[in-house]
């Protein structure tokens, strides 16, 4: 734990590293350019120093200003955000306040507490301990050293020396500043003790009162970052049950997309936050009843999602029991409202279809009600309330029916699509929604989805997501359906496969040789696009649904799959002109495609990219 907490606090400093890298490069150049201001104030003899120290200083401060302008020109490269890089920055400052505290140790005292402070900047106790060590062993040793080289330092030999003819000067060589130490010493004024005592133990109690300061910042800092990594820690930790609990709810739910001969249903569930309150769920009681359950709990997050999975596994008990829509909601709500201290509660309407001639018998109890019928003729559906489940021991709902004809759908949704708000706060609401469902034709219930996600997002715009949104379609097809569907693992190989499936398919419905014969090359593009673009090499499955009406001489491809976002339908189609081919990746494909099949239609539906191809025949091309 201590290693694993150690290394998020190395991680924690080193995000910081590379802007407060950048910014020491800025320091660094600025007191580059002074030391270049102070070599010039040399030259022009403003500041004067022995001659035989000229050539020194004429050596030691371009060298300085142009190793304090090195990080200018890595602030731009890697070098900037490695670990060692704070420790080139910092003590590439440390040796020009070194040189200037030899050279000139009259003026630079101050830059002491420069260095100190300025490593403050990595919000690391440990740097500032390391600079404030070297700066009291350096700014002692420079005291020492500017004893015998740069400007003459009267603080440092107790006042000014008086020359053979009376007057009062410097000592210049560093022969001479030896024998006047040595002189002093031998007069019982020892200046090196002296030195240590009255001029670096004063200096060295400031530096050090800067340095605790600079220390405590530092704690709090540290304390501060410590606050703010176990809170994160918290956080991830959070995060990666919620995470795991989202999984295990969407694994609950069954798949999005089911077909058959008679059926055809969509379904899909957009949480508001890591896990939510809505579900859907759908049972085949017997080879000719479905059993659809949309419902919406109250409230959100974990407990919502709980209460969610307890109202689903209740469903899957008493869904085949044989009892109707109404008994069924009963026995969940006499189930959920066992135990239920927190007074949570869930609308629910259950649909049971027969197959064999389109007949609903249905259930509400306090949810939305569901919109029926078929392109440019959805309504909703007349029914009872119902009282919610979970409140009471008892339920109030009861059995109503309903007949859907071939070709037309029950579309269930949460009240997440109707009060989804735009950022005036204004509602989507019932009208928008229906009115979005009967502007055009809706060939695939897929499209039908489509078009009603985009115009919530179009409303929506920018504004945040406030309640969990499910959708719900069930299409009955009537007995004029041919179906067949596989899943394949998404392989090179296996194209060649799943291409006989599709022709065998052919073959069962008497599709034309012609129609087959483009359709391979359709599904070979199509397949293909998905394997090495959509998946690369990460590798997945592809399911593959044939759908044939027989009444209606349409054909339907319909391939899922699992990968990355890939729209073959939205692909760049520039013509191919001369010697350039400005065709995107899939673009060949779709105008093969185009060509070929009648309708198209791509969604993505909890993380499932969903293709539908449709080809109608005319009456005198007709198979048999």
């Amino acid at each position: 734990m201590a290693s694993r907490k150690k290394v998020q606090y190395q991680k924690a400093y080193y995000d910081n590293e590379a802007d407060a890298n950048k910014a020491m490069s800025k320091v660094n150049g600025a007191a580059g350019i002074l030391a270049l201001v102070i070599w010039v104030l040399y030259l022009t003899k403003i500041f004067t120093i022995p001659d035989q120290f000229f050539p020194v200083v004429c050596v030691l401060f371009p060298t300085a200003a142009v190793l304090l302008f090195v990080p200018l020109f890595l602030m731009r490269t890697d070098a900037i955000r490695k670990p060692g890089y704070k420790y080139f920055i910092l003590f590439s400052l440390m040796a020009v306040i070194i040189a200037l505290n030899i050279t000139v140790p009259k003026h630079s005292l101050l830059f002491w507490p420069f260095a100190i402070l300025i490593a403050n900047h990595y919000y690391n106790p440990t740097i500032g301990r390391v600079i404030y060590g070297v700066s009291m062993v350096a700014m002692l040793i420079c005291m020492y050293l500017g004893m015998f080289f740069g400007e003459f330092d009267e603080n440092l030999f107790g006042g000014g020396v008086i020359k053979p003819d009376g007057t009062i000067g410097t000592v210049e060589t560093v022969q001479e500043r030896l024998d006047l130490l040595a002189d002093l010493a031998r007069n019982g004024n020892n200046r090196y003790l002296k030195v240590f005592l009255y001029y670096y133990f004063p200096r060295a109690a400031i530096v050090t009162l800067f340095f605790m300061v600079s220390n405590l910042l530092n704690q709090r800092t540290y304390k501060l970052l410590d606050d703010e990594i176990r809170a994160h820690d918290e956080q991830e930790k959070a995060k990666t049950e919620l995470g795991v609990a989202r999984d295990i709810q969407m694994n609950t739910l069954p798949a999005e997309t089911i077909s058959s001969d008679d059926v055809e249903l969509v379904a899909e569930l957009k949480a508001a936050k890591e896990v939510g309150g809505d579900l859907y769920d759908y049972v085949d009681i017997d080879e000719d009843h479905v059993a659809v359950l949309i419902g919406d709990v109250s409230g959100k997050g974990v407990p919502a999602a709980m209460f969610m999975m307890k109202t689903i596994t209740s469903f899957r008990d008493f869904a085949t029991s044989g009892k109707t829509p109404s008994e069924i909601l009963r026995e969940i709500n006499s189930s959920i409202s066992k135990g239920n201290k927190a007074g949570m509660f869930v609308t629910a309407f259950l649909a049971i279809l027969d197959k064999r001639n389109g007949k609903i018998v249905y259930a509400n109890a306090g949810h939305n009600p569901p919109i029926v019928g078929s392109d440019f003729n959805y309504r909703y559906l007349k029914c009872n309330a119902g009282l919610l489940l979970g409140c009471f021991p008892q339920c109030y709902v009861k059995d109503e029916e309903i007949t859907l004809q071939a070709g037309e759908s029950i579309t269930l949704y949460t009240d997440g699509i109707t009060e989804a708000r735009d950022s005036a706060g204004n509602f989507f609401g019932e009208g928008r929604l229906l009115e979005t469902m009967n502007r055009k034709d809706h060939h695939f219930v897929v499209e039908l989805h489509h078009a009603i996600k985009d115009e919530i997002s179009s409303f929506v715009k920018e504004a945040p997501q406030s309640d969990d949104i499910t959708l719900v379609t069930l299409k009955y097809r009537g007995d004029h359906y041919l179906t067949k569907e596989k899943g394949f693992s998404a392989k090179k190989e296996n194209v060649l496969a799943m291409l006989s499936f599709i022709n065998d398919f052919g073959d069962q419905c008497g599709l034309p040789d012609d129609f087959k014969n483009k359709l391979a090359i359709v599904g070979d593009e199509i397949l293909s696009n998905i394997i090495h673009h959509g998946y690369g090499n990460a590798g997945g499955d592809i399911f593959v649904r044939l759908i044939f009406d027989q009444e209606k001489k349409e054909f339907v491809l319909t391939v899922i799959d699992h990968a990355k976002p890939f729209n073959q339908l939205e692909v760049d189609n520039a013509p191919v002109t001369g010697t350039e081919n400005k065709i995107q990746v899939g673009g060949l494909g779709l105008i093969i495609v185009k060509k070929i099949m009648t309708e198209c239609a791509y969604d993505r539906i909890n993380g499932k990219n969903i293709l539908v191809l449709k080809k109608r025949f005319d009456e005198e091309k007709a198979p048999c």
